[in-house]
C-alpha cells in the first residue's frame, strides 16, 4: 500500500508540473475584434484604429500603419484600457490599402504580433484630405530645407536613442519569457522521466515478490 501511494504522488506531482504550460499557452492574448475589420472596404475617412483582445494587454503595446507605397505612419496617441487598443492619428486617412501592424504585450508577459488590412474607398473627403496633406508636405519640405544649416543633431538624435532603449528593454522581457520557458520543459521532462522510471521499478519489484 505504502508504495502505491509513493506511485500515486509521483504520478500527481508529475501531471501537474505538465499542466502549468498548457494554463501559460492557453493565456494568451488573440485578436478578437477589430475597428475597422479585416478586409473591410471603407466608404468614408477615418482617423481611429480600434482593437480588442482576448486578455488584458499591457502598457507599452503599440500598432502602426503602412500604406500602399510602404510607408509606415505612426499614430499621435495610443489609448490602452484592459483589453483595448486605439490608436488616433493626427490626420484622417487618405483613400487606399492599409495594414494593421499590432505588437501587444499580453497578460502573461508574452510579446505578441501580427496584423490585418483594410481600405478606404475614393470619396470626396478623401480628396480633400489628400490635397491638405500635400499642402502640409510641400511647407514641412521647404521649412526643412530653409533650416538645414542650423540643425542640431545631438538633439535630433535623442529620440532614436529612446527609440533604441525601448526595443531594447522589449528584447529583454522576450528573452526572460523564453528562458522561463525552456526551464520549465527541462523540468517537466526530467519528472515525467523520473515518474516512468519509478513506476516501472515498482511494477517489477511487486511482480518478484
Amino acid at each position: 500500500m505504502f508504495d502505491l501511494r509513493i506511485m500515486y504522488v509521483v504520478i500527481a506531482a508529475t501531471l501537474l508540473f505538465v499542466a502549468i504550460p498548457f494554463e501559460e499557452a492557453s493565456g494568451h492574448s488573440v485578436l478578437e475584434a477589430a475597428d475597422p475589420v479585416d478586409g473591410e472596404q471603407l466608404e468614408e475617412t477615418i482617423d481611429t484604429i480600434e482593437l480588442y483582445f482576448s486578455t488584458k494587454i499591457e502598457n507599452g503595446s503599440t500598432l502602426y500603419l503602412t500604406n500602399e507605397e510602404g510607408q509606415e505612419l505612426q499614430p499621435s496617441a495610443i489609448d490602452i484600457e484592459d483589453d483595448e487598443m486605439k490608436a488616433t492619428f493626427k490626420d484622417v486617412l487618405e483613400s487606399g490599402t492599409y495594414r494593421v501592424n499590432w505588437k501587444i504585450i499580453g497578460s502573461d508577459g508574452h510579446l505578441i504580433e501580427d496584423g490585418y488590412s483594410f481600405s478606404i474607398l475614393e470619396t470626396e473627403d478623401s480628396k480633400i484630405q489628400k490635397g491638405v496633406n500635400q499642402n502640409e508636405n510641400n511647407i514641412n519640405t521647404e521649412t526643412n530645407d530653409a533650416g538645414q544649416n542650423n540643425t542640431d543633431y545631438g538633439v535630433g538624435n535623442e529620440p532614436n536613442d529612446q527609440s533604441s532603449g525601448s526595443k531594447n528593454t522589449t528584447g529583454e522581457q522576450t528573452d526572460t519569457v523564453n528562458d522561463r520557458v525552456s526551464l520549465s520543459t527541462v523540468i517537466i521532462i526530467l519528472l515525467v522521466v523520473i515518474g516512468t522510471i519509478f513506476a516501472i521499478w515498482l511494477f517489477t519489484d511487486k511482480r518478484k515478490k
